[in-house]
């Protein structure tokens, strides 16, 4: 049985790479393609770079599928540098072997030179790999700041204690509901009420501020709104105010015509009642009621023009009529015609 290996076998910065190409793909794509972007091919070398990113926590591989991590996301949408480090240094100690040098020589000098001889006697790591296990850790602990220049591993622990909480820029917690709760609901009872109980009722429903709408439905039944009385009917026919009768309905008036007050026309009397008596109107009277009389346009025909003028003057008529040719006496028939049924009525 194959041992199982669970430390990357080559650098950081080669294993990044190769995560970026799988999201330039949209985030997951294939092993061959990966390599054919990369001019390469799928050699047992370019595994061991795939290999390398899926130990850092950068892809995932199934059937030879890649996918970027979460991890990854978090790296590549960090707010800014500070927080990248951060999450570049969690991703470098995802290999539990990288995690035990760190906690074994923390705040003390590691020792460079012969660190894959430690790496194959104290790690059990094969004599094949120590030498680019080694390599790797040096490359990526310097690339996270987790290695200065003298050599000293930093403490890891005092690192994550020291590490403020990951800022959040989503909006905040609502706050809970500030609103008055609504008051419990009355309990049902035969009580008659009384106009005093009503008038309480009214008044505490102009103090609470909550509206009443989702309120329980109260135990006394409602009273019946009145609905609004209609006005009286007025008429507002043009033909009605042409005759004088605006201001009543139309249908209650006699149907004796009724003249003008400027008109010479007067309605003929019923049998067995007198004429009424002929009074002046007084000048206010005659200020607000009499109209003015329609114009009269005259014209005056040639020297060789036979001429007949026809005036009317009636309710709702007063015209004057020059005929002068056999097509205009059609209209006189027609003025005639209507007279004639108002009269008939």
């Amino acid at each position: 049985m194959p041992k199982l290996i669970d430390y990357p076998r080559t650098s950081y910065s080669g294993a990044w790479e190769v995560a970026e190409v799988v999201d330039d793909t949209g985030g997951k794509c294939a092993l061959e393609t990966c390599a054919r972007k990369l001019n390469r091919k799928v050699s047992g070398s370019f595994k061991a770079i795939v290999g390398s990113a899926v130990k850092f926590g950068l892809l995932t591989s199934k059937r030879e599928v890649l996918t970027t991590t979460t991890l990854f996301r978090r790296i590549k949408h960090a707010y800014d540098k500070q927080e990248e480090l951060l999450f570049h240094r969690e991703a470098f100690l995802t290999p539990p072997l990288f995690t035990q040098l760190c906690r074994k020589f923390r705040s003390r000098e590691l020792p460079v030179a012969m660190l894959d001889v430690l790496l194959i006697r104290e790690f059990d790591v094969e004599e094949i790999n120590a030498q680019g296990v080694s390599k790797a850790f040096v490359d990526g602990a310097r690339m996270v700041n987790l290695l200065d220049e003298n050599n000293v591993i930093a403490d890891i622990d005092q690192l994550a204690a020291q590490q403020a909480p990951r800022r959040e820029l989503a909006n905040p917690i609502p706050s809970p509901n500030v609103f008055r709760q609504m008051p419990p609901a009355r309990a049902t009872t035969n009580t008659p009420v009384t106009d005093s109980d009503e008038e309480e009722e009214l008044t505490e429903e102009e103090e609470s501020p909550v509206s009443t709408d989702a309120a329980e439905t109260p135990s006394r039944p409602e009273r019946p709104i009145p609905r609004p009385r209609p006005a009286p009917a007025t008429t507002t026919d043009a033909i009605a105010n042409l005759f004088g009768f605006t201001g009543t309905d139309a249908r209650a008036l006699p149907s004796t015509p009724t003249a003008p007050p400027n008109s010479p026309y007067q309605a003929p009397p019923t049998p067995g009642s007198t004429p009424p008596a002929t009074t002046s109107p007084t000048p206010t009277q005659a200020a607000t009621t009499q109209r003015a009389p329609l114009p009269i346009v005259s014209i005056t025909p040639p020297a060789n023009q036979i001429l007949f003028r026809v005036e009317l003057t009636g309710p709702g008529i007063n015209t004057q009529l020059d005929v002068t040719e056999i097509e205009d006496l059609s209209l006189i028939r027609a003025l005639l015609d209507k007279i004639e049924r108002q009269l008939r009525k």
